[in-house]
Parts: structure tokens; sequence; C-alpha cells
């Protein structure tokens, strides 16, 4: 069976802190430089979701209810906010774990969370993408 995606792209512009609970301030400076002081990023997401298309609709999956289910799930809650408040570890590779991990229990069973891609610089992206099944 062909599997089909689709990719939507969001902006969620929001604040972390790099640093290690271990680590001294002096520690964590060494280890993630500025980047150990508050400071913000508009985060770029592109969500990918991959199945099967509808034969009545044509469609892989209503995009107004990704959009919905994006918004309520990751936009709505971070937007603006401190992320270091939510997660324990806030590093684009942290973060992009567990915005995968979110949305995918937000899913239902018709199509799966492929891959999220987390943009945090021009320089930094981090991709989780989902294991491959097994045929």
């Amino acid at each position: 069976m062909k599997r089909t995606t689709l990719t939507r792209r969001y902006q969620l512009p929001a604040l972390h802190i790099l640093s290690a609970p271990s680590l001294s301030a002096e520690e964590n400076f060494s280890v993630f430089g500025p980047c150990s002081r508050l400071h913000g990023h508009d985060y770029q997401l592109e969500v990918t979701v991959s199945g099967s298309i509808d034969a009545d609709s044509g469609l892989l999956m209503n995009r107004d209810e990704l959009d919905r289910l994006v918004r309520k799930s990751l936009l709505d809650p971070y937007r603006g906010r401190n992320l270091s408040d939510y997660f324990p570890h806030t590093t684009g590779e942290a973060l992009a774990l567990e915005f995968h991990r979110i949305l995918s229990s937000q899913l239902d069973s018709s199509v799966e969370l492929d891959s999220i891609t987390l943009r945090e610089t021009a320089k930094n992206s981090f991709i989780v993408q989902q294991e491959a099944r097994s045929q």
C-alpha cells in the first residue's frame, strides 16, 4: 500500500534556558555559552503526517483539523512562554522529541505522525522521525 505525506509549517515564538541542574552557573556557561541565560527563538515547526488518501475526499487529512490539533497541543500552550518551565531539557533535540510525543498522542488512527522538524535558528534544525514500520 502506498503511503502519502502531508507537511504543514507553523511558527512558535518561545523562550528557554539551556542548563544542566548538576552544573554551576559557570559550568553551564562553559557548556552552553550565552544560551545558558534566558533567551528566545522564533521556532519554525514542520509537522509531517502520513497515511493513505481517503477515497471519498482525496485527502490524506483535513488540513484545518491538523492545524487545530497543532494549535491546541503545541502552539497555544507554549507560544511566548518559557519552555524551561514545562520541560526538563529544552535543547532543540529534546524539544523536537517532546513535541513529537505530545502531538502523536493527539492524532487519530487514520494517520501517523511521520516526523517533526524544529528549526531553532538558520543553522540549527532537529528532526524526530517515526520509527520504520516492519513489513
